[in-house]
């Protein structure tokens, strides 16, 4: 009988143990969360991660740091975040280029986008914007593929970093328009160098884009996306000018999205998920990002799961056929 009770009781804690891990810590979160951002302040991610954060810590009653982590294309923060403990407090903001195009641009980098994190979820899709200085002497794709071909290798452009989307989008742009640019890479927001005329294109993300094109500050060629961005209704979409530049937005667009590193409890996912897709939805979170030309979306963790796994082998093929590699 004692044996039996033993038995009995061992099973019980054992039952709750497993429970508890499921669970995750009783009275999730108990502490601050910090969202590690693998890019520098004032970007496009950057901005919108703060106007996410400011929402997220009083829909869980605690505050929620942003810690940015840039450098190389992105990978330095994703690699901080891939080594983070799995417990719902170190989460990853990131986007596209991060997560399905900096592994194949750099071998060594120490972080495996789809077995190393779990998707929370996308927050939305961003469309980017060839823009140019306003001293450049093009003002639309027809002028700057001309002047490109009369020029080859003179236009060059600024990128968030080695691997980035910006990047490795802007060379894809230009191989299929059979033109030569010299790319120029910033470890800080190229923004202010475009306007200064130090650099002469960048496919700038419209969060950012869109304040400095509407106060004369830059001129915009071309958006991506397979339709207009309402705010700038007058500036066609890059398959307007070719069809094969950017099908369906595949080239162009991005995503922002939440992640937590791999072994995050099932339930925390969840709750995260729930709370975050209910700030996307508000009314004053989808008139601040319909304001910067984004498409708010809020999906399951499945969706963006599934759409990272596509996007990683897609962004794979193309560079290798670009051959974009840094060892």
């Amino acid at each position: 009988m004692k044996r039996r009770s033993a038995l009995l009781a061992t099973a019980a804690l054992t039952a709750f143990m497993m429970t508890s891990a499921a669970w995750g810590q009783v009275g999730y979160p108990d502490r601050p969360i910090k969202i590690i951002l693998p890019y520098a302040i004032g970007v496009s991610p950057d901005i919108v991660a703060r106007l996410l954060a400011e929402r997220l810590g009083p829909a869980l009653g605690r505050p929620v740091i942003i810690d940015n982590r840039p450098g190389a294309g992105g990978m330095v923060g994703a690699e901080v975040a891939a080594g983070m403990p799995p417990d719902g407090y170190n989460l990853l903001f990131t986007v596209k280029g991060v997560m399905a195009i900096v592994p194949h641009v750099y071998p060594s980098a120490k972080f495996n986008s789809l077995k190393d994190f779990k998707a929370i979820t996308e927050i939305l899709q961003v469309p980017h914007l060839i823009v140019a200085t306003n001293k450049a002497p093009y003002s639309s794709m027809k002028e700057l593929v001309e002047y490109a071909k009369r020029n080859p290798g003179k236009i060059n452009y600024a990128s968030n970093g080695t691997g980035s989307h910006p990047h490795v989008g802007m060379e894809t742009i230009a191989n299929r328009l059979g033109i030569e640019l010299t790319h120029v890479p910033y470890k800080t927001a190229p923004g202010p160098d475009v306007i200064a005329g130090v650099v002469d294109l960048f496919l700038e993300a419209s969060t950012t884009a869109i304040p400095s094109i509407k106060s004369g500050r830059i001129k915009a060629l071309a958006t991506s996306g397979p339709e207009r961005i309402p705010a700038l209704p007058d500036l066609p979409t890059l398959t307007e000018f070719r069809a094969d530049l950017d099908p369906k937005g595949a080239t162009g667009n991005s995503w922002h999205g939440v992640f937590a590193p791999a072994g995050t409890p099932e339930p925390i996912i969840a709750r995260l998920n729930t709370e975050i897709v209910k700030i996307v939805k508000t009314q004053d979170m989808q008139d601040r990002l319909r304001a910067f030309g984004l498409t708010p979306t809020g999906t399951s963790a499945e969706h963006l799961a599934s759409e990272l796994s596509a996007d990683f082998a897609y962004w794979g093929k193309i560079v290798r056929e670009l051959n974009v590699k840094v060892e």
